[in-house]
């Protein structure tokens, strides 16, 4: 896949040439992407097709019986372009996808369809609103303010801010999703986040809180490879290992190396003229966690604030659907909930120190992490 994604991008212009058009630089990860090694691999499969929709443009289209998706989850397919927020013909035409297979792509704000059957458990002519994906919803859930960044520390880690401004990273770093309501959600991903520090605390019999401080030992926790930086054949290093570092100390670098991540694409996701003082909204399953709350602290030398409420994905749904039903704007209606509350963990003085470690390590070790691996 990372071969076929790398001709697909060249095939149609270069990097450059994407970003410009839809925003984004397709990986493996993106729709597109997908259904070019389908055609190239499976015709057949393709041949058959009668509908492409994404998860939750499905699930739209069991309530409506309409095609229907929204500009959020359409942004990260490949195929539709930011610059006119339409499907882009060249592209389909380029991977032999027919446009009439595709949804129609609903604005924000407009009724997706209603309930046409009695045979689910919903009133018939019910109104349905337009959906998204799940970091779009999440961002909507919180009612976020443009500038304002969230850091997602789940299996993988997602950091992204609302924009004005029409995304297009031509390193492909930078995802430039649409957001739900009218607006850009800038993205970045690293691959590594709380799956790869767990990992790294069950090898060394931890529990997941028993960092110690550490100064000298540094930790990249590449175990599935790395997005950002873009390090697809990397693998985890250890670098100044000594006859006395602790497993803490271990674990603690493990923490760093992954919020080291985070923080590089952060930096790539916020506008210049961000406010990159003000306090970073910790989300995802990660977020209540000390050890990560210390460490993007100390790393960022930010403030953070943690949310109470769990569920922000479904609380977006909830805001777009009462907006749709009140004419307001779904973020107001998520900020007027007070979803965002919870405690706002002060700043401390920013660790140089280790920030410049990892940065000397990443960059000694930078031919070792880029090499492919051997074919056997």
């Amino acid at each position: 896949m990372i071969w076929g994604d790398r001709c697909l991008v060249e095939e149609l212009g270069g990097p450059k040439a994407w970003a410009d058009r839809t925003g984004s630089v397709p990986g493996p990860s993106f729709t597109v992407t997908k259904w070019a090694w389908l055609a190239e691999n499976e015709p057949e499969a393709v041949r058959a097709t009668a509908a492409v929709r994404l998860p939750h443009d499905y699930l739209t289209e069991r309530l409506t019986g309409e095609g229907t998706t929204d500009r959020g989850d359409a942004s990260g397919t490949g195929w539709w372009a930011s610059t006119t927020e339409s499907y882009d013909e060249e592209t389909l035409a380029h991977v032999g996808l027919d446009p009439a297979l595709l949804p129609r792509v609903v604005r924000p704000g407009e009724v997706a369809g209603t309930v046409h059957t009695h045979d689910l458990p919903f009133s018939k002519g019910t109104l349905v609103a337009p959906g998204t994906g799940d970091n779009a919803a999440a961002a909507m859930g919180l009612g976020l303010r443009t500038g304002v960044p969230a850091l997602s520390l789940g299996t993988s880690g997602t950091v992204y801010a609302v924009s004005k401004r029409r995304p297009a990273d031509p390193t492909g770093t930078v995802a430039g999703f649409a957001d739900a309501h009218g607006d850009w959600l800038p993205l970045a991903c690293t691959l590594n986040c709380t799956q790869a520090v767990d990992r790294i605390a069950t090898l060394l019999g931890l529990d997941r809180e028993a960092v110690e401080p550490t100064t000298g030992v540094t930790l990249l926790p590449y175990l599935d490879g790395e997005r950002t930086p873009a390090l697809p054949h990397a693998s985890g290093l250890l670098h100044g290992l000594r006859q006395d570092t602790t497993a803490g100390q271990l674990l603690q670098a493990a923490y760093d190396g992954a919020v080291h991540s985070l923080l590089g694409a952060l930096d790539l996701v916020l506008d210049a003229d961000a406010d990159r003082s003000a306090p970073l909204l910790l989300i995802g399953g990660g977020a209540r966690g000390r050890a990560w709350q210390d460490t993007v602290r100390r790393l960022s030398g930010r403030p953070v604030q943690v949310p109470e409420a769990k569920e922000l994905v479904a609380l977006g749904a909830a805001a777009q659907a009462a907006g749709l039903l009140t004419g307001e704007d779904p973020a107001a209606v998520a900020r007027r909930w007070d979803t965002a509350r919870g405690p706002v963990l002060e700043a401390v003085e920013r660790d140089e120190a280790t920030l410049t470690r990892i940065a000397g390590v990443l960059s000694d070790a930078a031919p070792l992490l880029e090499r492919e691996p051997e074919r056997r």
